[in-house]
């Protein structure tokens, strides 16, 4: 009887350990991983959009990350959009006061390396800056049109938050 008792017990309290243990590390390092995902962000503003301020703002709408404003009244969407991978692309898309996109970044992209990736390149996303709507947004790369459609969306979703903005 001692045998078939002691196994599970033993299972417990290694499983009990393993658990406390990993309870703690997240307790120490949650707060060092969250400042490093906002200084990714400011990293990833000042490298779109160049160096300034950029005030994050209480609006929320849904499919957006974040709302920050910069000095210079840019205002910048931070969405996580999907493209082959779900929830691949995450992109800073920057708003002029007209409307227009004044720039599209990204903080990361989980899309396939040399296909959906390509929608990272600087000269695609230059192609954004001044489209006032669809019709003015870059063709859709070849061989990577989840990751192109993706990056399209979630520009299309900062235009109409940016429009929504503006109404209220």
């Amino acid at each position: 009887m001692k045998h078939i008792i002691l196994p599970p017990i033993v299972l417990t309290v290694v499983c009990a350990a393993v658990c406390g243990l990993l309870a703690a590390v997240n307790a120490a390092t949650s707060d060092k991983i969250a400042q490093a995902e906002i200084n990714k962000v400011q990293k990833s503003l000042v490298t779109v959009f160049g160096e300034g301020t950029y005030t994050e703002q209480p609006q929320s709408f849904e499919g957006v990350t974040a709302v920050y404003r910069s000095d210079s009244g840019l205002t910048i969407y931070d969405i996580t959009a999907d493209g082959y991978a779900k929830g691949g692309i995450r992109a800073l898309v920057g708003i002029n006061t007209d409307g227009s996109i004044g720039a599209v970044g990204i903080v990361s992209c989980g899309e396939t390396a040399g296909v959906g990736t390509k929608v990272t390149e600087k000269d695609y996303l230059a192609q954004f800056a001044g489209a006032k709507d669809a019709s003015g947004y870059p063709d859709i790369i070849s061989k990577a049109t989840f990751s192109s459609n993706g990056l399209r969306s979630a520009v299309q979703l900062a235009q109409d938050c940016y429009a929504k903005e503006g109404q209220s």
